[in-house]
């Protein structure tokens, strides 16, 4: 039976939370990352802006931001897992389409590294990114997607910043998610609100499957940093499903959540079977999978009264949570449980 954590602490952030990232550097381990999005009434050319904060938390003291940034809204963000220009960086896209690169500085606050269009057309939303540097530290890739169902690959250029070096059509509707396989940064996974997985050969933009087999659209995946050959999904269909990636026809095992819908999905940074999910109505949820990949729940957290968008692991105090939910627009710390 699932354990019901509760929350340590918590920080109102005004705007709707959507995005909880920590620094995954040991030397700024104890930085948070809060992503947030709030639709104004203003408009323009008929189309109403969407404004974001990013916050900046020193979790090891009250939660007061060290810092505020101001952007368009906020629809993900990842912490690169290489230092980029010698800096430890936070990579943001937003909803006209931009990517922007932050860095601490000696201050230890967040600094413009880089700032560029991940699409022309700014009434596209850019909504995910990932990191191919996860593993392999050399490569300093990113891949973004769009709510044109666009997958883009972003590389450094010769000038030093970053520019787009691929792009393809993936999917017919929204692409809520794209994320490499860090164990193979040449294979890129897709899902959209058609309800398709796709993956892909980023060399030649060409599918290498196409599973139809979630009832509702996939807004989530990532490949376990941990285990080669070991990828999660989620869907609005409130199913996790766990890949084995040498064989892509279906999953080895799947996870039927408390409802929701699953919004993110996350590998814990040390423990090899330990997955944590933003169930969105739900609640946020830790799954530990077994060696025969069989799932359960064994941490349960039900304080969000909206839906859960974010969350993720801190990489310096085991099990600490960071979650943050949409229109209460809180962001919770709380623990996972530990096993004897």
């Amino acid at each position: 039976m699932a354990v019901q954590s509760s929350s340590i602490a918590s920080f109102d952030t005004v705007y709707s939370a959507d995005s909880t990232e920590f620094c995954p550097f040991p030397e700024h381990a104890q930085y948070l990352a809060v992503g947030t999005y709030q639709l104004t009434d203003e408009q323009q050319e008929n189309v109403r802006i969407r404004e974001g904060k990013t916050y900046l938390f020193d979790v090891t003291k009250p939660l007061v931001p060290k810092q505020v940034i101001e952007t368009p809204a906020v629809l993900d963000m990842k912490w690169s897992h290489a230092p980029i220009n010698d800096k430890h960086c936070l990579g943001i896209v937003d909803s006209v389409g931009g990517f922007h690169l932050y860095g601490f500085n000696e201050e230890n606050h967040l600094t413009v590294v880089d700032h560029m269009q991940a699409t022309d057309n700014t009434s596209v939303l850019c909504l995910s990114l990932d990191w191919a540097s996860r593993l392999d530290k050399s490569d300093k890739r990113i891949v973004t997607s769009h709510s044109n169902g666009d997958i883009n690959i972003l590389s450094p250029g010769d000038s030093g910043g970053y520019v787009i070096k691929d792009q393809w059509h993936a999917h017919d509707l929204e692409a809520w998610i794209s994320a490499f396989d860090y164990w193979n940064t040449n294979i890129v996974y897709s899902g959209a609100d058609d309800g398709l997985f796709k993956g892909w050969d980023a060399r030649q933009q060409t599918p290498t499957f196409t599973y139809k087999g979630h009832m509702m659209g996939v807004t989530t995946m990532q490949s376990n940093p941990h285990k080669e050959h070991q990828l999660a999904t989620g869907s609005y269909d409130e199913t996790i499903y766990f890949w084995d990636t040498r064989s892509m026809r279906q999953p080895v095992s799947t996870l039927q959540t408390p409802g929701g819908g699953i919004w993110r999905l996350k590998w814990h940074p040390t423990r090899t079977n330990r997955l944590l999910s933003a169930s969105m109505h739900a609640g946020a949820f830790v799954v530990d999978i077994d060696d025969q990949c069989e799932a359960r729940i064994a941490t349960s957290f039900l304080d969000h009264t909206s839906m859960t968008y974010g969350a993720d692991w801190s990489f310096s105090e085991p099990d600490l949570v960071a979650s943050c939910s949409f229109y209460d627009h809180i962001m919770h710390l709380w623990k996972a449980f530990t096993p004897n």
